[in-house]
């Protein structure tokens, strides 16, 4: 057994193990998570003001989330090669559960917004980008697998924590506070795992005998590709890009309101946390089966499959705010979680098919800061239409012109599937 995971042909299934339950937990934490909270946030702030609390004052906190996640994205990837991974996710989990200690002491709005900056930090620092990074080293065959494995664990944290702090909600009689500083022990206990198994690279697992197949993994893990300043004069760069911005808006907004959204509609708190969940219960699935599926049927054809799904899951909801239909509020909310779980694998997918590993962490750190301004402006930009019309009405339809310009630039995308094989 022990020989066995000493071959880094094994030893990386259990980086993807542990890389899955650390974006479970970063990710379900501070994003998908912390939406069930809006409805006691806005009634504590406001009894504290003496006035009402508007949805977009309060979701300035989303942005700050996801625009500080561009900043210290970048800064991250470029520090990785120094000060490793493993420092830099045990660094991140110890950050993050002190946002929740801190959490539970906050007495105003500038006291999240706060908060919300660091855990922007955590998610650069043990969030999406490191973890893709570190699965693109260790995985050359079945990367698509393993990657569309590893971003099942972001739909998981943001699928079972708005229950998870739901029915904890309730168990506290809607003590908020308790609830955080409880949800702060969890980061903690998970840090030892880290130390204990994160490796940075596959030559750091020695085999006690080094085979032929040993050594082909190895060797096959050299890093080669794209400069930054060469990915940046590429056509296929700036598609990307376009169509990461435009989807990470979407999603985010989808994400920051569907709770909202149904709570107005008159649904209990339990049906309106089901309702974020459907989003990300949809997102394993896409996630899990369009990286294999990739391989197999061709990137693009994926990618532009799951765009084409959240378009289509957008229309039928603004066919429910027209028909008060509540069949179509499920269904589309199951295509929009499914598309995006299918093209947000293939976004991180094809970063290190494009452009190689030599400046993934550069490479990566650029396209999130695009695609977190989009991010963050989405749940904002759809609070600010909301306060102004009392309705998603105008909203979502702008969700549906920017998942339309998404299609297209998906489109455009020039993708050589039987190159990127032979370049492995």
């Amino acid at each position: 057994m022990i020989s066995a995971l000493q071959n880094p042909q094994n030893y990386r299934w259990i980086i993807l193990a542990v890389c899955f339950f650390t974006i479970t937990f970063t990710n379900g934490l501070t994003l998908g998570g912390l939406v069930v909270f809006d409805r006691e946030l806005l009634n504590y702030l406001s009894e504290v003001t003496g006035e009402e609390v508007l949805r977009k004052e309060l979701k300035w906190k989303d942005a700050i989330t996801l625009w500080s996640t561009a900043v210290f994205a970048y800064v991250a990837g470029t520090i990785i090669d120094r000060i490793g991974v493993r420092k830099l996710m045990m660094s991140g989990l110890l950050i993050l559960s002190a946002t929740f200690y801190f959490y539970a002491q906050a007495n105003s709005l500038m006291d999240m917004y706060i908060i919300h900056i660091f855990q922007g930090m955590v998610l650069s620092m043990s969030g999406m980008v490191i973890n893709v990074i570190l699965i693109s080293k260790w995985f050359n065959n079945n990367r698509g697998l393993a990657i569309g494995v590893l971003l099942a664990g972001t739909s998981v944290g943001n699928g079972i924590f708005p229950q998870i702090n739901t029915y904890l909600l309730t168990v506290s009689d809607g003590d908020w506070r308790q609830v955080m500083l409880w949800l702060s022990l969890i980061p903690l206990a998970y840090i030892p795992v880290i130390f204990a198994f994160i490796k940075e690279s596959p030559q750091d697992v020695k085999t006690e005998e080094c085979n032929d197949d040993s050594n082909e993994f190895i060797s096959s893990s050299t890093q080669s590709g794209f400069t930054l300043k060469e990915t940046l004069s590429t056509a296929n760069f700036w598609f990307l890009s376009i169509m990461a911005f435009c989807t990470f808006y979407s999603i985010l907004a989808m994400i920051g309101h569907v709770f909202l959204m149904l709570d107005g509609e008159g649904y209990s708190p339990q049906v309106s946390a089901t309702g974020v969940s459907i989003i990300f219960i949809g997102g394993f699935i896409g996630k899990v089966i369009s990286g294999k599926l990739a391989e197999m049927i061709g990137r693009k054809l994926v990618l532009m499959g799951g765009v084409t799904m959240m378009l289509l899951g957008s229309i039928l909801l603004v066919s429910a705010i027209f028909y008060k239909n509540p069949l179509l509020i499920w269904i589309g909310l199951t295509l929009y979680g499914t598309g995006w779980g299918g093209l947000y694998t293939l976004i991180q997918l094809l970063v290190a098919d494009l452009f190689g590993l030599i400046a993934i962490g550069k490479i990566m750190g650029v396209i999130n800061i695009i695609d977190t301004i989009g991010g963050g402006l989405g749940p904002l930009v759809t609070a600010v239409i909301y306060d102004s019309t009392q309705n998603y009405l105008m909203p979502f339809l702008l969700i549906c012109a920017l998942l339309a310009i998404a299609l297209v630039s998906s489109s455009m995308l020039k993708i050589d599937d039987q190159a990127i094989e032979q370049s492995r």
